[in-house]
């Protein structure tokens, strides 16, 4: 018989490979439905005909990068039929190809995620539900043959699926490397124990800090702010132009010090010059000499450069707080934004809750001959109305933590869970008149415009220095050698040292000097004006912050306790209906009333917080 041989790999081969690779990548970068052909075309740096060459459309190529990625499954499913492998093999088995494969392809865990919430209409989303049913009718059949109590097979069922959505968030979240490859081992035993010889609930709550990591992430206001800190642009953009004016400083101070350099010259005459005119000349010619200059005097423009560096840097410093403040009050805002959200979708649900309560004693006095059947629909009519509120409050909440996680650095399916509440603390705003001359003190903006219009200010003397002499002092040592052949030697060669001072005066320039001395003594009046303006803006900026951090301090003063006694009307009112007392329209508008105290002091909480936070940046704080 002869011997197989495995076909060998065509450049073609290859490059649908790439193709499909780089379809992975990408689906798990931005989810299946927002890639185009295009996209995956420049990506690879090939025309869109070639390739359509490989695959006739974008179905085609989903379908394909699907396939791929599925492989190991199909292999998987043959191998877990041998009979020779105890369950706990099998499981251990199931969860090794699993983890194995998430190792060697990194990006599969955030494409297989983003096919999870693909539309369930779309093409990887009836091919995703089509393996997933014939991977559960495998693994049924796998599990038939073992001898398990009542519910075990679903039991493990389930917990083949909780641990392979582990590895999944785990290796998105953390990385693959954070997965200890003697996991499966230990999961499949833990899991084969726990459906043999204990209860199932027992066995998940062994598993519970295991697969713990795939629990929200909890988020402080705090621990948001530092997060967007670090990944901000702006952020990172500041620091780096920090460190450039750093560099800035070192360089002029560089022209303080003396400049030395060293130069060698080898020539040859090819034909030599008339000797009865130059005089006899060798034929090989050896120069060199070592330099030193120094600058004594350039009418201030070192030491102006070295102060206008210096105010550079300093600058580059308040810019730096600048974008760290701006991104602190944008954070805080959005997470307390998101908090409310969260609130109204919590008031929101409470009135649904309730309106359901009063739709079931309503409908309890209509079967006892009480209430009638128009009371009864009304009520239900409620219940209809109040169920799109809740949708989109809980929509809004939803929508919220996205743009957090925007703002701060994170996958947009990062699961987050905002642990801190409007704990901003009650803030007395204080005299207007003295938090001016605190902000005008503390803003560094304001100090970065005034840093701005002292660099004009020294650019007037930079530009005025070119009508002043330059004075430089200067050393050099040097060599002279010539020879016939060879390398000159004794007689042949010779040193010689020189220094002195050199004095260059600029005489006329067109009126160019005068001109840049003007441009640069204009620039500085623009940058007073500027700072003058910002003055002004910054003292606007701390009076609205100022006027509403005291609106909203008032306001929540005064809802302070209109909640309880809203919930307290409602409770009363229920009575009251229940025993006869009160009409159904009573009832609905203890409710709305509940509803409308339970916004106002959400809203001003969230407004008092808001404004708080306002307030702080307004003053640099």
């Amino acid at each position: 018989m002869k011997k197989r041989t495995t076909p060998k790999e065509t450049k073609g081969d290859r490059t649908r490979q790439r193709i499909l690779q780089t379809t992975t990548i990408l689906m798990a970068e931005r989810g299946p439905d927002a890639v185009s052909m295009r996209e995956i075309s420049a990506k690879l740096n090939i025309t869109k005909p070639v390739l359509y060459y490989y695959f006739k459309d974008k179905d085609e190529l989903i379908k394909a990068a699907f396939v791929e990625g599925t492989k190991h499954i199909k292999e998987l499913n043959v191998a877990i039929e041998d009979p020779g492998f105890t369950l706990e093999q099998k499981l251990e088995k199931i969860f090794s190809n699993h983890l194995d494969f998430i190792k060697r392809y990194p990006d599969m865990p955030k494409c297989a995620l983003k096919i999870m919430s693909s539309p369930e209409q779309g093409v990887l989303a009836e091919m995703a539900r089509e393996l997933k049913q014939r991977n559960r009718k495998t693994l049924k059949a796998m599990l038939a043959k073992e001898s398990l109590p009542p519910h075990g097979a679903d039991n493990i069922l389930h917990m083949i699926s909780a641990v392979i959505t582990h590895f999944m968030i785990e290796a998105r979240e953390n990385g693959v490397a954070s997965l200890d490859s003697k996991l499966p081992g230990r999961l499949a035993r833990l899991i084969v124990a726990g459906a043999k010889h204990m209860k199932s609930v027992l066995a998940i709550l062994l598993l519970t800090p295991i697969l713990a990591a795939a629990a929200p992430q909890p988020l402080t206001l705090d621990g948001a702010v530092n997060a967007a800190l670090k990944n901000n642009a702006s952020v990172v953009t500041a620091e780096e132009t920090r460190r450039i004016y750093k560099e800035k400083v070192r360089e002029y101070w560089g022209s303080v010090f003396p400049q030395i350099g060293a130069a060698l010259q080898y020539s040859r005459y090819l034909d030599k010059p008339n000797a009865d005119i130059l005089g006899a000349k060798d034929a090989n010619i050896y120069t060199g000499s070592l330099d030193v200059n120094q600058m004594l005097w350039a009418g201030g423009k070192v030491s102006t450069g070295i102060k206008m560096a210096t105010i550079y840097s300093n600058a580059s410093g308040e810019q730096l707080k600048t974008a760290q403040k701006a991104v602190a009050r944008s954070v805080k805002q959005v997470y307390y934004s998101v908090l409310l959200a969260r609130a109204m979708a919590g008031v929101q649900k409470e009135s649904l809750d309730l309106a359901r309560q009063h739709l079931a004693t309503i409908e309890a006095q209509y079967k006892q001959g009480i209430a009638s059947d128009l009371a009864m629909l009304r009520q239900k009519v409620e219940v209809s109305n109040t169920e799109p509120a809740l949708t989109q409050a809980q929509n809004l909440y939803e929508i919220g933590l996205v743009e957090l996680k925007n703002l701060i650095g994170l996958d947009p399916e990062a699961e987050i869970d905002l642990t801190d509440g409007f704990n901003c603390g009650r803030r007395v705003p204080g005299e207007i008149g003295g938090l001016y001359a605190a902000a005008l003190a503390a803003r560094p903006d304001y100090r970065n415009m005034r840093y701005q219009r002292d660099l004009y200010h020294e650019m007037v003397g930079i530009e005025r220095a070119g009508h002043f002499p330059y004075l430089s002092a200067y050393a050099s040592r040097q060599y002279y050698g010539s020879r016939e052949s060879g390398f000159p030697r004794g007689p042949d060669r010779t040193w010689s040292t020189t220094a002195g001072v050199r004095l260059s005066l600029p005489i006329f320039a067109g009126g160019a000097v005068s001109s840049r001395t003007r441009q640069a003594r204009l620039q500085e009046g623009i940058a007073d004006t500027n700072l003058r303006e910002l003055e002004r803006k910054i003292k606007i900026d701390v009076k609205k912050a100022w006027l509403s951090m005291k609106e909203a301090s008032e306001r929540l003063d005064s809802q302070g306790t209109a909640v309880e006694q809203a919930r307290r009307a409602l409770a009363a009112t229920e009575v009251r209906f229940r025993n006869g007392l009160s009409g159904q329209l009573d009832l609905n508008d203890a409710t709305l009333a509940l509803n409308r105290a339970q916004t106002l002091y959400n809203q001003a909480q969230h407004d008092a917080c808001s404004a708080d936070a306002q307030l702080k940046w307004a003053l640099g704080e």
